[in-house]
């Protein structure tokens, strides 16, 4: 169970019992599991090596974040799901970052993401999926169901993926324009319910999704406020 003095104007109810935290995260408070996808850990040290110049903030705003979400919920599982770092050069900072959550919650379950490198994999304990009930998780690059939910859909079954950083973008009259991170929610054509997460990494800016299946909600994320655009 979950802390419920979380101060109710920073997330929004996407489904019964499920919130979308501002700050990009989902929380099922009675099954006690929060779910971050996209961190993108070490963006910055991976792209320095690439011959990018960044300033060295994303990383800080990745863990003060989360350490704040972990403070407010108190969630008994954390769920990393996929592109937990950037690539091959932050892999000690990666590392080093993923260790101290496992101080901080009871379980720390990490996905395996197309950004996560052999040396991330090799030193931690990365799994391609991972069921809570009726959710299952994976990040989502290597298709939007895993084959034993094609093979046999269930429409009880709501899959939970990352890796598309979904963003809306906001315009108004006077030319102003605004992408924000979004939360997608749609129906396959089998019935089950496919849930996109926003990228976490504050350096994710994410695009427009489209798809060909029946669109359920698309929820922003802004400073403090969500709120469903369609």
């Amino acid at each position: 169970m979950l802390s419920e003095s979380t101060p109710p104007a920073i997330a929004a109810e996407v489904a019964p019992g499920i919130l979308l935290d501002s700050r990009r995260a989902l929380v099922h408070r009675s099954q006690g599991w929060m779910a971050l996808a996209d961190l993108h850990y070490g963006y910055e040290i991976n792209r320095s090596q690439q011959g990018a110049l960044l300033p060295t903030w994303g990383m800080e705003k990745c863990r003060s974040t989360t350490l704040n979400l972990i403070q407010d919920y108190r969630p008994q599982r954390l769920i990393l799901v996929g592109d937990i770092m950037d690539g091959g050069g932050s892999v000690a900072q990666t590392g080093a970052f993923i260790d101290y959550l496992r101080t901080l919650v009871h379980e720390l379950i990490l996905i395996e993401g197309n950004h996560d490198r052999s040396g991330l994999k090799t030193g931690w304990h990365l799994k391609r999926s991972h069921r809570e009930a009726e959710f299952i998780f994976h990040h989502g690059h290597l298709g939007i169901a895993p084959p034993s939910i094609l093979e046999a859909p269930d429409p009880a079954i709501t899959l939970i993926t990352g890796h598309e950083h979904p963003a809306v973008s906001l315009r108004d009259r006077a030319g102003m324009r605004l992408k924000l991170p979004a939360f997608i929610q749609q129906r396959l054509q089998h019935g089950t319910q496919h849930w996109i997460l926003p990228a976490f990494s504050p350096w994710a800016s994410g695009g427009e999704y489209t798809s060909p299946y029946e669109p359920l909600g698309t929820w922003v994320c802004a400073h403090a406020h969500v709120w469903k655009v369609r």
